[in-house]
């Protein structure tokens, strides 16, 4: 029990530090570009490397399983795990991305709060699922969290002017990755594992994202070796980031369970706007803190009295 609890707080500092080191990556790529260099950050590169990580290590470990799961697939199977992979490994990180770019790291982390309230509601819509108990409760209070928090951070010096662009990217990635947490619990009940659930499609991300960089940038793209380039992209983002967070979030789940997981995960929202104030030198306000408290609460009832397979 107390290795799983150990693994858990390795798990929430690695997600909660995930918009920290993202949002670094860029200022380092902004940088470097505004000086006449090239543009070595996108979300080709950054998310090129961490999916073919992540994709590589669960279909090794996970290769028996992945064996089997092949030749039995269906049309149908097909169809659900190409839409997983578009919604959840494609375009929900590129728009992660984006909305990261044109939004501080507490306004994003605080806006994609939003996923689990969404993923209900798709639940009820397609799987009709009733709603948990406190679903009301739970929208009100995040509607006044997220607008006490996002009052703080408009009122700073740093605030940026284009942030209705980031509030658009983030709404597109909490309904993408919302409905490719409904398509992997319709995927997961047909018995695959994590070799094709995560490695195939993470693969298939990888590739997509590794073409439109060479369309875009061109193969110079994926090897500027700088230091601060290959330890952050490939050994802070890909390997300890992306990779570390999925590896101790299955460890967790098989030593905790995933009720216990998913709600002690939810204190991921601390972290990373601790770690943005800390990292970053982003200011806070105690609007944001407060905000970020209520959508908290919000968030814990909710997970309280959500069904286990939509917790997230």
């Amino acid at each position: 029990m107390k290795s799983g609890f150990a693994l858990l707080a390795i798990f929430i500092i690695l997600r909660g530090s995930d918009s920290t080191i993202l949002k670094a990556l860029q200022r380092a790529g902004s940088i470097t570009h505004s000086s006449g260099g090239a543009e070595v950050i996108s979300f080709c590169n950054v998310f090129f490397f961490s999916s073919l990580v992540c994709g590589l290590a669960m279909v090794l470990y996970d290769k028996n399983a992945l064996v089997m799961s092949l030749p039995r697939l269906q049309k149908n199977d097909r169809l659900l795990l190409m839409l997983q992979s578009f919604s959840g490994f494609f375009l929900g990180p590129v728009a992660f991305f984006f909305a990261l770019s044109h939004l501080t790291v507490v306004q994003q982390t605080l806006l994609f709060s939003l996923t689990l309230p969404c993923t209900v509601i798709l639940a009820n819509l397609l799987l009709k699922e009733q709603f948990p108990r406190f679903f009301a409760i739970s929208i009100f209070l995040i509607s006044i969290g997220l607008f006490m928090a996002n009052y703080g951070e408009s009122i700073l010096p740093m605030a940026m002017a284009n942030q209705t662009t980031g509030i658009l990217w983030g709404l597109l990635g909490v309904i993408s990755l919302s409905f490719s947490g409904i398509l992997n619990r319709i995927i997961a009940q047909r018995g695959f594992g994590v070799g094709l659930t995560i490695g195939v499609n993470s693969l298939a991300a990888a590739i997509a994202f590794g073409i439109i960089a060479l369309l875009i940038y061109g193969p110079s793209h994926f090897y500027y070796l700088r230091i601060w380039w290959v330890l952050g992209v490939i050994g802070a983002y890909a390997i300890t980031i992306s990779l570390g967070s999925v590896f101790t979030l299955m460890m967790c789940y098989e030593k905790l369970g995933v009720i216990t997981v998913s709600f002690w995960s939810s204190l991921t929202i601390l972290v990373a706007i601790a770690a943005a104030s800390i990292l970053l030198a982003e200011p806070l306000q105690w609007q944001s803190i407060v905000g970020a408290v209520i959508i908290l609460v919000a968030i814990l009832a909710m997970q309280f009295s959500t069904k286990p397979s939509l917790r997230v």
